[in-house]
């Protein structure tokens, strides 16, 4: 018969990886726990900020986009980019009751300000594929049509 003898040193290791062990299975259950979702939480999306090149191969291989225009009429009739709509900045918030989040939207405006605005507009209210042209309108050097 053989008689196990502990060293002091090796008790208190043993202890340690024990306790360190009990730690950690404390840890993981409490982080594991499924935890209720709160009804007052809201997904929050962004947006995405697309130069002229990549928004111009992103409309070839998208041809169900939705391209917003959110420049004034004037604006719009004068050129704008192939089968956008025109939904002025200032009306856009009374329109997005019209769009369906379950669509991919390019926005753009004269310069990129405004549709950065508009692109941050849409995502918080749930619109979670949405992207601003950079430098909008007039750096944009593809196909334009006009109003006549």
């Amino acid at each position: 018969m053989r008689i196990f003898v502990f060293r002091k040193r090796d008790l208190y290791i043993t202890i340690g990886v024990v306790i360190a062990l009990i730690i950690g299975l404390i840890i993981l259950g409490q982080l594991s726990e499924e935890r209720p979702v709160s009804s007052n939480s809201q997904l929050k999306y962004n947006y995405q900020k697309l130069l002229p090149e990549e928004a111009n191969i992103f409309i070839q291989n998208n041809p169900q986009i939705v391209i917003l225009d959110v420049r004034s009429q004037q604006d719009y009739n004068q050129g704008h980019i192939s089968n956008a709509q025109f939904v002025p900045y200032k009306d856009l918030k009374a329109q997005m009751a019209t769009l369906s989040p379950d669509d991919t939207y390019l926005i753009y405006c004269d310069n990129g300000k405004e549709s950065l605005k508009a692109s941050k507009l849409m995502a918080e209210s749930g619109f979670p594929r949405v992207f601003a042209l950079i430098g909008g309108y007039q750096k944009w050097p593809y196909e334009i049509k006009k109003v006549h």
